[in-house]
């Protein structure tokens, strides 16, 4: 299901920095020389665009959108590629620092706008998307994971349980989060991608509690409130 919404998005000053930078498409433009090559998560293409050598990164397939990414200029295309390698390196690292470590449960979670880049391009399901609204809408009471069950109108609590870790999956996947932990305990982290588990009291069901940083992102995306 595509992540869509004609509410004006802000871009925040990451993306309007690439923007600023970048070299604007020309109506009958000359382009020649095209090469492309792929890159970690990107794919690169670059080529001599009206005397200019340019290199742009898009996000590589499967994602659903073919939006530029970032890009550079060099005297060849060859050095165009090279900078937009940096470009992207330095791009990638200061979003891995600036993740915020979430105390409840040990996970470094991705800001905002890594979210909505990721929701943009990550191809969920209908029950995905339907998840991923509730919890948004929830806020920080947060839903059971019967209640997500419910939600998705999923037929039994173990393919809701499946559908919502593989939702932190395909998200940790397009961000190239590391998670640490193995077995078991890698399912548990894959969910906390999106959201951290919260228990009362051993008497009720833990309740899972979306992150702020991805519920603005699918506000952003959707144009829905939450109730915080």
């Amino acid at each position: 299901m595509t992540l869509q919404n004609s509410t004006k998005i802000d871009l925040g000053l990451e993306q309007r920095a690439f923007q600023d930078r970048s070299v604007r498409r020309k109506r009958g433009a000359d382009v020649s020389g095209i090469t492309e090559e792929e890159y970690g998560k990107y794919w690169i293409k670059a080529g001599v665009l009206s005397g200019v050598c340019v290199a742009r990164a898009f996000p590589k397939k499967p994602a659903k959108t073919q939006t530029m990414i970032a890009d550079a200029v060099g005297d060849t295309p060859e050095k165009a590629i090279r900078a937009l390698k940096e470009l992207l390196e330095e791009r990638d690292r200061q979003r891995t620092q600036k993740r915020r470590l979430e105390e409840n449960s040990g996970t470094y979670v991705p800001g905002e706008w890594e979210y909505v880049e990721a929701l943009h391009q990550v191809r969920f399901s209908d029950a995905q998307v339907a998840m991923l609204k509730a919890l948004t809408i929830a806020g920080k009471e947060g839903l059971t994971i019967g209640q997500l069950t419910s939600t998705a109108e999923y037929k039994s609590r173990e393919t809701a349980v499946k559908a919502f870790k593989n939702t932190g999956l395909m998200i940790a996947e397009y961000l190239e989060i590391e998670l640490i932990e193995t077995g078991a305990a890698r399912g548990n982290g894959l969910a906390q991608v999106v959201a951290y588990s919260h228990i009362c009291n051993s008497d009720e069901p833990a309740t899972w509690i979306m992150h702020p940083e991805l519920r603005n992102a699918v506000r952003a995306v959707l144009g829905i409130r939450s109730n915080a």
